[in-house]
């Protein structure tokens, strides 16, 4: 008896992809069973390959998905703590109240973000930069690499 293998992955519903950030694969295959020359059967099967999400950031204290690493837009700004990321949007955030403060690159409006979960400061929002050639910050996201961690990598 000699069998023959063949398999296909092909993505299962790229609307579930698209809504739920996840792609799921699989392997459709099948062998054929031969006797001699003679084909006596087939067997179908299918099997899940993988299970990919999107790469994402979480809060280091309670695991929390707070940005995506397709939002980062710097990863060389300066936190309180150390090095932090520049995201374009964040996710399962509360933002404090806003206050000036005079930070390396002059004078911002900002407020701290809390992680939504475990009020943990993450960093902070940008609600106004004074000077003109750092108006691409507002509205944007500071988190400390310190106070984030990687999931899906």
């Amino acid at each position: 008896m000699i069998h023959f293998n063949r398999a296909l992955e092909f993505p299962l519903s790229p609307s579930l992809s698209y809504l739920t950030g996840l792609h799921f694969c699989f392997t459709l295959g099948s062998s054929l069973v031969f006797l001699g020359d003679e084909l006596v059967g087939v067997i179908l099967y299918l099997s899940m390959a993988e299970v990919v999400g999107p790469r994402l950031y979480s809060c280091c204290n309670c695991r929390n998905h707070v940005a995506h690493h397709d939002d980062v837009i710097s990863k060389a700004f300066q936190g309180r703590h150390g090095r932090a990321f520049l995201f374009s949007h964040a996710m399962n955030v509360m933002v404090g109240p806003k206050e000036d403060r005079q930070l390396m690159t002059g004078l911002h409006t900002v407020a701290d973000v809390y992680c939504s979960d475990c009020r943990v400061v993450l960093g902070w929002k940008y609600e106004r930069a004074y000077e003109e050639t750092q108006k691409y910050k507002e509205g944007k996201f500071v988190l400390e690499k310190s106070k984030i961690v990687k999931e899906n990598w």
